[in-house]
């Protein structure tokens, strides 16, 4: 599935781009046209504008980042899309994610954790990554979802080490995925 590497690709991007945070203060419900999302305070999204003239591909459908840098990058979530077999649920989604991305350079597994998204069973993948020789490893966190015939990734990254009230807002953020607009 396409969706997992296009989803690491567009975060790798926002990282050289610049993509740091703290706090699970939801201060607001960010709505697309196929997705809500909870944007913590110290949070804002990318212009969609701002994605496309960076090359972002279009099935990122959103991104968003700290508004201050943490070590030269920004901490990022970024919500992408593609398309799924009829019948493919949510948590078989996240499995074959987790596989494809297992063959990420300096792949490491942390933990999976069962979430619900829109009440569907799925996985919180956390993993730390190195996709960019240049710039060092990083934590991942990446949840998948299925409406209908569109599989969903959000994927959250922060610095290979944090403080657990940084790891508990992005870990809220992604979680809070809805795709339910999408229906």
């Amino acid at each position: 599935m396409n969706k997992t590497r296009i989803a690491l690709g567009g975060t790798f991007l926002l990282l050289l781009l610049g993509c740091s945070g703290s706090g699970i203060n939801c201060d607001e419900t960010v709505k697309g046209k196929e997705y809500s999302i909870c944007l913590l305070s110290d949070w804002e999204q990318v212009p969609e504008e701002t994605l496309r003239q960076e090359g972002v591909p279009e099935e990122t459908l959103a991104a968003f980042q700290m508004k201050v840098e943490r070590g030269g990058q920004r901490d990022n979530v970024v919500i992408t899309k593609e398309r799924v077999k009829s019948g493919v649920t949510s948590m078989q989604y996240a499995e074959v994610n987790i596989k494809i991305v297992d063959k990420t350079p300096e792949y490491s597994a942390g933990e999976k954790r069962e979430v619900e998204i829109d009440g569907d069973k799925t996985l919180l993948h956390i993993f730390t990554a190195r996709p960019v020789q240049d710039l060092p490893a990083r934590r991942f966190y990446q949840v998948s979802a299925v409406k209908g015939t569109t599989g969903y990734v959000v994927t959250g990254t922060l610095p290979f080490t944090v403080d657990e009230e940084t790891e508990a807002g992005i870990i809220a953020m992604v979680t809070s995925a809805s795709f339910e607009v999408a229906e």
